[in-house]
């Protein structure tokens, strides 16, 4: 062997062993940032009260999407089912908060996220302290839930990591933005709810409430500066699901389930090339894709019980033409409605519906909902229009809407025999998915499982009752 050969094998050699160095270095962080309760109320979705100044220059940098939708219309069905990227009736986790020594077990060969992460090569961090909270608030029980880590200190710089960052704000009770505070005599309340005052300045402390989280973002973003991170990290902000108000959170309305999502990508990266700035999409997504596209992103093959699909990169699987999403217990509110949405119509089929959606409030709601009581005092009056009574009048057990001419889902069409067509289509979309995903929520629960909802149910209302009959206390000084 000469030695201008040999020199050549070294070179080679050290040529290969830098390109595995540099190609391991080059997978990308992910970063999820995760608010609370919140729906696309923000400046860059539209929303003009708001002042969002860093998530307007995020999505400015990336994508918005403008038609994605949860699982469930609240916080722990709907993080179980991103936690695992299955949808949370499909792994018998679908009520909120079973009690914890009642929790199943996940599947066998279904992983949590994080883990599946790791065994690829990721570190998994969900922050606690600053503004992270370190919520999962899942509802399964499984041995590789935990994550590495809850700080960004305990990160090696030199190893990929999918990040958590879980934002309180948004959240009741809301918090007062006092530097931009919003005029809640410019505020416009959806039309089921009656134009008053209360209901306004209930609305305008949400917004505020979101234009504090903004600043959150901001400090999440900062730290990735300050780390050397955002050159090789896609970040994702989303919501767990829709806004904190009646017929919003715990409802498949669109105001339950319907969420702000903002992906960018440095340029950097080759993900870039699919995330262009400032650019919108309106494709059709679940919550449930956004894991997908992020193991995606990773280089991760998706596993075969996912139920999310990639919706950006080379691997992108073909659009979907709906999305599904459940409702079940909630504290001592037995919910058991199942909804499919295309872009067009919304079908909701309400198994329960012995009760109307006003009455569907927890006492933890009647304690913090001031249009609770509005609607209930206004009712008492006479003083609601027709639309507003529908909250105070029992469910229908189906109901269809025409999501492009009726965006607030205020008439039902499932009597309509001009929609006979529309509504059995969806009907059978509903049966076949729920044959398909195996939908544990349609099997009647243990005498000790609806026995500790209920018993949960009265210790709610004696740890709320008070505080509920004050607040409705404080709306009839405000009406009167």
């Amino acid at each position: 062997m000469t030695y201008s050969h040999f020199l050549r094998i070294v070179l080679l050699v050290f040529l290969a062993y830098g390109c595995g160095q540099v190609e391991e270095k080059a997978k990308p962080n992910i970063l999820w940032i995760l608010a609370e309760d919140l729906s696309p109320d923000l400046g860059c979705f539209g929303q003009s009260l708001v002042k969002t100044p860093v998530l307007d220059k995020l999505a400015s940098e990336g994508v918005r999407f403008t038609n994605v939708f949860t699982t469930a219309g609240i916080c722990t069905p709907s993080r179980t089912a991103l936690a695992v990227g299955m949808h949370q009736t499909s792994i018998n986790a679908h009520h909120m908060r079973y009690p914890i020594e009642m929790r199943n077990a996940l599947p066998e060969g279904v992983l949590p996220v994080n883990e599946i992460f790791r065994r690829n090569g990721y570190q998994s961090v969900n922050v606690k302290g600053g503004v992270g909270t370190g919520k999962t608030d899942w509802s399964f029980k499984s041995d590789h839930s935990a994550y590495d880590y809850n700080s960004w200190d305990q990160l090696d710089p030199a190893k990929p990591f999918f990040a958590v960052v879980n934002l309180r704000l948004t959240h009741r009770p809301f918090e007062k933005d006092e530097k931009n505070p919003i005029n809640p005599d410019e505020v416009k309340v959806p039309p089921y709810y009656p134009d008053h005052p209360v209901a306004k300045q209930d609305w305008a402390d949400y917004l505020e409430s979101a234009q504090l989280m903004d600043g959150q973002v901001g400090e999440v973003l900062q730290v990735l500066e300050e780390k050397g991170w955002s050159e090789n990290t896609i970040v994702y902000f989303f919501s767990d699901h829709g806004r904190p108000f009646t017929r919003g959170k715990s409802f498949l309305y669109d105001s339950g389930i319907e969420i702000p999502l903002i992906v960018k990508s440095p340029p950097s990266l080759r993900w870039h090339d699919f995330l262009p700035n400032g650019s919108m999409s309106d494709q059709l997504l679940s919550s449930l894709d956004i894991v997908a596209t992020s193991l995606s992103m990773a280089g991760i093959s998706k596993p075969a019980q996912l139920q999310g699909r990639v919706f950006l990169g080379d691997n992108a699987e073909d659009a979907r033409d709906v999305i599904y999403a459940t409702a079940d217990r909630s504290g001592e509110v037995f919910f058991k409605s199942r909804a499919v949405r295309s872009k067009q119509f919304k079908y909701i089929r309400n198994y329960n519906n012995d009760f109307s959606v006003n009455e569907a409030s927890t006492a933890y709601r009647r304690a913090n909902h001031p249009i609770y009581h509005l609607l209930n005092i206004l009712a008492e009056r006479n003083e609601l229009n027709e639309v507003q009574k529908q909250l105070l009048m029992p469910m229908p057990e189906e109901e269809l809407y025409d999501i492009k001419s009726d965006p607030f889902e205020i008439k039902n069409l499932a009597g309509d025999p001009a929609f006979e067509k529309e509504l059995q289509a969806m009907r059978d979309r509903l049966a076949r998915w729920q044959s398909e995903t195996n939908d544990y929520g349609m099997q009647a629960d243990s005498e000790a499982l609806a026995s500790a909802f209920e018993t949960y149910g009265k210790e709610s209302f004696d740890k709320n009752e008070k505080k509920a009959l004050e607040l409705r206390s404080r709306v009839l000084q405000q009406i009167n």
